[in-house]
């Protein structure tokens, strides 16, 4: 062989020898470099897998974890749970029990969860999230009657609150007010539920006692409509708790004189002394149901916006989270120790009760007044 031959074959072994190195090298790099890739971004670990009734369970072991997501004690949630089930038609199934359904409920309201995110949550159906909803809402509003209604319907007492007061204003019950309820609606139905401010909303009406517990809720009437034409409608209905012949709500400025309502003076009236003295006490007890409506909307969420379910639902929705309300503030009720209030309730007011019965509301809000007055003169 001829040494120019030779020196060919050295040069393409060399060539060979050194391309092998190369590729050797870059193999090393990538598995380097996929290396590095995996300690920056590792694959996320596998989670066990928690089914909805397993989630319910483990936030009914801890108190706060429960109140977090159920606004309420887990004494409180298993009672409830068993009311429902004894005396309010909610059922389990093999396939999903009461504690699941109630738990879903609850978490809805109390964090405002749309449909799709409660599916994610409880790994349900949307079939299966939207129908055990409604289940839970049903019971809810047969419980609801139960818990929103007056204590003693008679009245036959006059509350402790209204002690300083006494005598003038041994006819209240409690007071009346509207609030609106910010909710989704189709795009259709959203002229119907526009209110002033431009947004959609259920204006509702609700009374409430001298307890801050509420004795009626008028839900499902649209944004649009004026505060009296909604209590005009809700006086029609079966459950409206009407006064009591001499006993009486108080009402805003903007209600239409009648009788059982007492709303402040407005105008001329208003800017004298009497009746400014007169508006500002009647303030100070009305403030109940402003109170109430903050609590509300502050521990239960979804009132904050309903999300887009139908009508029906997000009426029903605004009535179960009053009848919550009312159940959680009787069971922190009975937790706490009995007081010994000073004066007893049934205190001798039915003369001053009695006499006023058959007058007129603008009768009955000038003696008040002059009364108020007399004694702060005094």
């Amino acid at each position: 062989m001829s040494l120019s031959a030779e020196s060919d074959n050295d040069d393409t072994s060399g060539d060979r020898s050194y391309c092998f190195i190369e590729l050797v090298a870059l193999g090393a790099a990538v598995g380097a470099f996929a290396g590095v890739r995996y300690i920056l971004n590792p694959e996320p670990p596998m989670l066990p897998h928690v089914t909805g009734r397993q989630w319910v369970q483990m936030n009914l072991q801890k108190e706060q974890k429960c109140y977090d997501n159920f606004r309420m004690q887990p004494d409180d949630f298993l009672h409830l749970n068993d009311i429902l089930v004894r005396y309010h038609g909610l059922q389990s199934t093999q396939e999903f029990d009461s504690l699941e359904g109630l738990g879903m409920f609850l978490w809805a309201c109390a964090t405002g969860q749309p449909l799709r995110q409660i599916k994610d949550r409880f790994d349900r159906s949307l079939e299966t999230v939207t129908r055990k909803m409604g289940e839970v809402a049903e019971a809810m509003i047969r419980f609801s009657h139960t818990v929103i209604t007056p204590k003693d319907p008679t009245y036959t007492h006059v509350h402790h609150k209204l002690y300083k007061f006494a005598p003038y204003f041994d006819g209240c019950i409690g007071a009346l007010d509207g609030t609106h309820i910010p909710a989704q609606f189709d795009h259709n139905d959203r002229p119907i539920f526009l209110n002033s401010k431009g947004d959609t909303s259920y204006n509702v009406l609700a009374i409430v006692d001298m307890d801050m517990c509420f004795t009626y809720v008028g839900s499902g009437i649209a944004g649009s409509c004026h505060d009296m034409a909604v209590l005009w409608e809700c006086q029609k209905t079966a459950y409206f708790p009407h006064p009591p012949r001499g006993k009486y709500y108080l009402v805003d400025s903007g209600h239409t004189p009648q009788k059982g309502y007492l709303a402040p003076y407005r105008g001329t009236d208003e800017e004298t002394m009497e009746g400014h003295h007169f508006n500002m006490h009647h303030a100070s007890i009305r403030s109940v149901v402003e109170q109430a409506f903050g609590v509300l909307k502050a521990k239960w969420r979804i009132l904050r916006g309903i999300p887009h379910y139908d009508q029906d639902r997000q009426a029903k929705f605004i009535i179960a989270c009053c009848a919550l309300h009312n159940f959680v503030m009787a069971c922190k009720d009975a937790r706490q120790p009995a007081t010994n209030i000073t004066g007893a309730a049934d205190y001798g007011t039915s003369a001053w009760v009695d006499a006023n019965a058959e007058t007129d509301m603008e009768i009955v809000r000038r003696m008040i007044t002059d009364g108020l007055y007399s004694n702060h003169r005094s």
